[in-house]
């Protein structure tokens, strides 16, 4: 919602984020996926933010963490391009290897637990083999 071309949704954003603020004193944040309201018709209302039956307390996302009150109050009269937000890589081989581990193991065990026991002795599994930079490696030199 930061990087919206539409000022008043940076605005709400903006808004909520300072709520976070403002209400949360716990400094472990437990991720819980909020209920998700299919009949929205804009991204903006895909999550209920006053939704007083739901347990899941709205949380500050982790990357405006960093953000001071006044750079986020800054952001609202920027234009979106110039709104410098930390960028991540999510089309690299590391991210598609994992979603395809995580689609393995949630088609072979059932739980959270599980699931995360089955992706967790996956990784070690592959830490303990041996790895070659290049084909002469492989091959043992007499």
């Amino acid at each position: 919602m930061l990087g919206d071309t539409r000022l008043h949704i940076r605005e709400l954003a903006i808004r909520r984020i300072l709520k976070c603020r403002s209400q949360t004193s716990v400094t472990l944040r437990k991720f819980k996926i909020p209920d998700i309201n299919f009949n929205a018709t804009n991204y903006t209302e895909l999550i209920e933010w006053h939704n007083k039956h739901t347990t899941i307390s709205i949380t500050e996302p982790p990357i405006t963490k960093h953000f001071s009150d006044q750079l986020l109050k800054s952001m609202i009269a920027k234009v979106p391009e110039e709104i410098e937000i930390l960028k991540f890589p999510c089309h690299t081989q590391a991210v598609e290897r994992c979603i395809k581990l995580v689609t393995e193991a949630s088609s072979l065990v059932c739980g959270a637990e599980a699931r995360d026991g089955f992706i967790r002795a996956r990784i070690s599994s592959r830490t303990a083999m041996p790895k070659f930079n290049r084909k002469s490696e492989f091959f043992k030199t007499l």
